[in-house]
Parts: C-alpha cells; sequence; structure tokens
C-alpha cells in the first residue's frame, strides 16, 4: 500500500530515519524484554525503536479515514509500550506476535475519537450484513467463532476490509440498530462483537501453535511452505489471505486453498499429536 502523508516534510525525514533499523534476533529480544521488565528504560526504548517500521506498516492501512498516517503512527507507537508492558515473559513467542494486537487497539481507538464521521453507505451496509452471515455459517459449522482474517479469507476480503466494516458501524450506528429489515433480532452490537480481534490470551495460544507449525515445515515442498509460511504468518510474516497469496504466486485463489489443504493434511498424519489442535482450529477455515 502507498503511503500518503499530504505533505508532511517531518514524517517524511522520519520514515527516512527508520527505514533502515536492524531486525532483532530471537535472543536479543528476548534480552532486551527481561530488562525491560525490570523496568530499564533503555531496553523499553531499544524494543520500541527496532519495531518502529512494524507500526508503520501496520498504521498505512488505516490511512484514509479522516486520520493523519502520523498520527496513526503516534498511537501505534502507545501500543508497543503497552505491549510490552503486558507482555508474559513466561511465553514462549516473538514480541511482535503478541504486541501486533495492542498497535491496532491503539490504532483502532485514534480512529474511533478522532475521524471524521463517515456515512455508511448502502454497499457497506450490505457489506455488514454478508459479514455477519458469513460468521454465523462458519460458527455453525465449526462451532467457533471466526476471527477477522478468517472472516476476510471465507469472503475474498482484506482483513481491514473487515476491520473498517466494524470501525465504522461502531462509530456512525446505533449497536442497538437492526442490521437490516428482514433480520431484525441481530444489531449491529452482534456484528462487532463477533469480528474483534484476538484477546492477548488468543495471540500467545495461537503463536506457541505457529512454533509447532514451523518447526515441522522443512518436510513440505517449497511452494507447500511458502503458502503456509504466508497465509498463517510464520517468519515474521503478517498473515495473508488466499487471494494475496494467489497474487504471489500467480495462481488462482482456489488453487492456493488446494496446496495449503494439501500440506495441512501432510502434517496431519505426520504429527497427529503435535498437531491435533491445530488441526481441529483449521477445520473450520477450509
Amino acid at each position: 500500500m502507498r503511503l500518503s502523508w499530504g505533505g508532511d516534510r517531518a514524517f517524511e525525514i522520519y520514515l527516512r530515519e527508520i527505514e533502515n533499523i536492524p531486525t532483532l534476533t530471537r535472543e536479543e529480544e528476548r534480552e532486551l524484554l527481561k530488562k525491560a521488565k525490570e523496568g530499564d528504560r533503555e531496553a523499553i526504548a531499544k524494543l520500541v525503536y527496532a519495531h518502529l517500521r512494524f507500526v508503520v506498516h501496520i498504521a498505512s492501512k488505516y490511512q484514509g479515514y479522516g486520520v493523519p498516517i502520523s498520527d496513526l503512527v503516534n498511537e501505534g507507537n502507545l501500543g508497543l509500550l503497552k505491549a510490552i508492558e503486558h507482555f508474559d515473559l513466561s511465553k514462549n513467542v516473538r514480541f511482535l506476535s503478541y504486541a501486533i494486537w495492542w498497535v491496532k487497539q491503539s490504532i483502532f481507538r485514534a480512529l474511533d475519537m478522532y475521524s471524521s464521521t463517515v456515512r455508511i453507505t448502502p454497499e457497506k451496509r450490505a457489506r455488514l450484513k454478508e459479514i455477519l452471515d458469513t460468521e454465523k455459517r462458519f460458527v455453525h459449522e465449526t462451532g467457533l467463532s471466526p476471527s477477522i482474517y478468517e472472516v476476510a479469507d471465507e469472503m475474498g476480503l482484506s482483513p481491514e476490509d473487515v476491520a473498517e466494516a466494524r470501525l465504522l458501524a461502531k462509530r456512525d450506528v446505533s449497536l442497538d440498530m437492526p442490521i437490516s429489515k428482514d433480520d431484525a433480532e441481530t444489531t449491529l452490537g452482534d456484528v462487532l462483537e463477533q469480528a474483534a480481534l484476538p484477546s492477548p490470551a488468543e495471540s500467545y495460544e495461537t503463536e506457541e501453535m505457529r512454533e509447532k507449525l514451523l518447526r515441522l515445515l522443512h518436510k513440505l515442498d517449497k511452494k507447500e511452505r511458502n503458502i503456509l509460511v504466508n497465509y498463517y504468518g510464520l517468519e515474521g510474516q503478517e498473515p495473508k489471505t488466499l487471494e494475496e497469496i494467489g497474487e504471489m504466486f500467480g495462481i488462482s485463489r482456489e488453487r492456493v486453498r488446494q496446496i495449503k489443504d494439501r500440506a495441512i493434511e501432510k502434517l496431519r498424519r505426520w504429527h497427529s499429536d503435535e498437531l491435533k489442535d491445530f488441526v481441529e482450529e483449521e477445520g473450520g477455515t477450509t
């Protein structure tokens, strides 16, 4: 996505300054987190500094809603500080996988507070209805509540589209308002509750399962491995939809789904005990 900052010279300089910040190794990150939890201000500053580019990447997806990109980045950086404060050192997960929740929450709050009112068009209202229907079907078929990523993937939308619908509904329409005249019992509040971001605790569980999956990827062929890495956000990647992965590899969305399912089935056969929980969750996304 192309960044647009409306001629903000200071922000342009900021982007250049953070462009070449080196990535922390797992060992460096762990040591800084230990010191940060003990109140070491220098360690906290180093952790935040190392993840500034990540915050810009996330914030850029939510520009255009009335809040300057520089303000979104500032709010996201505050989210990093909250993530450091709440991080649990007993969990064997990378900081970035946990921090994404706090960064997005801070950005969403900024959008709620500062962005100008955006009228919900009939098209966007229809999308909200489609999102609700997709979530109901997912729960009915799997017994699980879908994440934003799963809803986006099922509908062929981006996670940001789903998040935008959630944001607009929360800002501009009463949560008690029925989603449509044909469904008087279901309110927008129901939509927002079901479309919420994963909690920090869920982020820990998801990351631990990703770590298990990552250890087994070497048994797959290159294409299967690359698709799982991108779909589940492994090796520092942000999770991508089937459509996004298809564009990367020049294949259809359905072909990506087939390769993903085949790879998961292979791993399930080879390591059914270790991936039991993962496969049960994955059953709802195919």
